[in-house]
């Protein structure tokens, strides 16, 4: 049964609506927490308003629920620069002075890893969720947790379902960070234990956005590959297309890319001839996923719009990086770094799918069950989130995505262990 009722929805869209919330960007309202709140920061890097509101729409319906500990739990949100690992660190500073006691860091693998010298044990000593990071450079990094699985999943995923479509050779271009040499990686080691043959790999900086004539040469030195794989991000992959189109042929090549390329950034800007028939993967819950379908109801309920399909994966696990912040400070009953590092994997469910589930909208089912010494299982809107000993989603889905005619579509769901 649908647990987020017709009445907690009119209500949560109530309380959305204080204060002139329904009237502009929610990222963009400034307003102090309360000084007996929980607050926590949450760092938004691409598509202004959504991320901050999956964030404040969970906070809002673990308040409808009685809070954590008895006090609100409040989210300030800030916006740091598309993979900027320089400026990262500002951003983060800003919000420690703020008074956050966790931070949900929605941005990229470089400038994750900046992120977490400045919240090391011996600097601030401050957790930090991430729902976007995957790069497995970051697994087992102190105070380090994500509502993603690290990309040692999904570039072999990718891979296998690149030679299921009877493609033998491939090219990789991939930005020369953490994030794309890591996917580029263990596509690569799985490509070729299958039996398929690299032909050329080529990296670039990760901000270039135009100029990638030579790169486009240096995939095709060794021939035409029959596949060419892109791990970067939306607006680098569109400048790529352009220049394949404009100095190599195409004729035949068939073109995959990592989550990161799925997104309004590509399709308004990449070459209609590359873009058409393009496939990859996105980390999210399968579409029926009763869970999934709970998130969007009250996501759509609260903000009077439709939930977009670019938007699968990253709002929701945003959404679940609150939740779980939440449920570890009630279990441990304080809101401190050491108890959210006691807990956190605790209230996940873990590898073993221990506790009893939490479904979305559920905290006070969670609030009951933790107050009668019970184990939890939060299950997510994103899947089921269980974390592993480094912090990081045990089993989960990645979604086939397929761009036609200018839109993407999904094709089927590739599960993971």
């Amino acid at each position: 049964m649908d647990t987020v009722s017709t009445l907690g929805r009119a209500a949560l869209l109530a309380l959305v609506l204080v204060g002139g919330w329904g009237c502009e960007p929610l990222d963009a309202r400034e307003y102090t927490p309360a000084e007996d709140s929980i607050t926590l920061g949450v760092i938004e890097t691409r598509i202004p308003r959504r991320t901050g509101f999956a964030a404040r729409l969970a906070a809002q319906e673990i308040n409808l629920a009685g809070g954590v500990l008895g006090r609100r739990v409040e989210v300030i949100v800030a916006q740091d620069r598309l993979c900027d690992e320089n400026h990262a660190p500002e951003v983060v500073r800003g919000l420690l002075e703020r008074g956050v006691v966790a931070v949900v860091a929605a941005t990229c693998s470089a400038a994750t890893q900046t992120d977490l010298d400045v919240v090391a044990p011996e600097a601030a000593n401050l957790v930090i969720v991430s729902p976007t990071s995957s790069s497995s450079t970051l697994t087992g990094r102190p105070n380090f947790y994500r509502t993603i699985a690290n990309d040692n999943r999904q570039g072999p995923l990718l891979a296998d379902e690149v030679r299921r479509q009877g493609l033998d050779s491939a090219a990789i271009v991939h930005v020369d960070d953490i994030y794309g040499t890591g996917l580029a990686d263990g596509f690569e080691q799985r490509f070729t234990a299958l039996g398929g043959s690299i032909i050329a790999r080529v990296a670039h900086p990760t901000g270039k956005t135009t100029g990638f004539t030579d790169e486009v040469q240096r995939l095709y030195a060794a021939g035409k590959p029959q596949a060419i794989v892109i791990m970067g991000f939306s607006v680098g992959a569109a400048g790529l297309s352009r220049d394949l189109v404009a100095s190599a042929d195409i004729s035949g090549v068939r073109f995959f890319a990592s989550e990161a390329v799925f997104g309004p950034g590509f399709l308004t800007s990449a070459d209609a001839t590359v873009a058409q028939g393009m496939q990859g993967l996105v980390p999210t819950a399968d579409l029926d996923d009763p869970n999934r379908q709970r998130f969007v109801e009250a996501y759509e309920a609260a903000t009077g719009e439709s939930f977009d399909i670019e938007d699968s994966g990253r709002l929701q696990r945003t959404y679940d990086a609150i939740y779980l912040l939440a449920l570890a400070m009630t279990k441990g009953g304080g809101a401190t770094t050491q108890v959210i590092r006691d807990n956190l994997i605790a209230v996940s469910g873990t590898k073993d799918a221990l506790g009893i589930p939490v479904n979305v909208g559920e905290f006070a089912q969670a609030l009951e069950l933790l107050s009668a010494g019970q184990e939890v299982n939060y299950e997510g809107a994103s899947g089921p989130l269980d974390l592993d000993e480094n912090g990081e989603p045990f089993r989960g889905s990645y979604l086939l995505w397929r761009i036609d005619g200018g839109q993407f579509v999904f094709d089927k769901a590739l599960h993971f262990p």
